[in-house]
């Protein structure tokens, strides 16, 4: 049972963390270069090993400029935009915080 509970806590968890995190700065992403493309261009390569970003299925966020641009006071004046980054900054830290808490407890084991 012990095990199940940890593996379970210690894979499951995260994973299932990380894909909302994604989710979530896709959608923002997305929202961005639909209301403020020079915003979203911002924080995008052009190009991705001389592969323009058209031609790709994902987004060439560039993640300090993202990560910077969450954690501003920069909120471009739309209520959207505030909301989407209190969601993105609660995953970023709850993810920080599970790992701050995994390194923890493998050091106290």
């Amino acid at each position: 049972m012990v095990h199940l509970l940890s593996f379970i806590f210690f894979l499951l968890l995260p994973i299932g963390i990380g894909v909302v995190t994604i989710y979530f700065v896709i959608d923002f992403f997305e929202y961005l270069g639909k209301n403020y493309p020079s915003k979203a261009n911002e924080m995008a390569f052009d190009t991705f090993f001389g592969i323009p970003a058209e031609n790709f299925i994902f987004h060439l966020i560039r993640p300090l400029a993202f990560t910077r641009f969450v954690f501003s006071k920069d909120d471009l004046d739309d209520n959207n935009v505030i909301l989407y980054k209190k969601r993105v900054k609660l995953l970023f830290l709850s993810l920080l915080g599970w790992f701050i808490f995994y390194i923890l407890f493998s050091l106290i084991t």
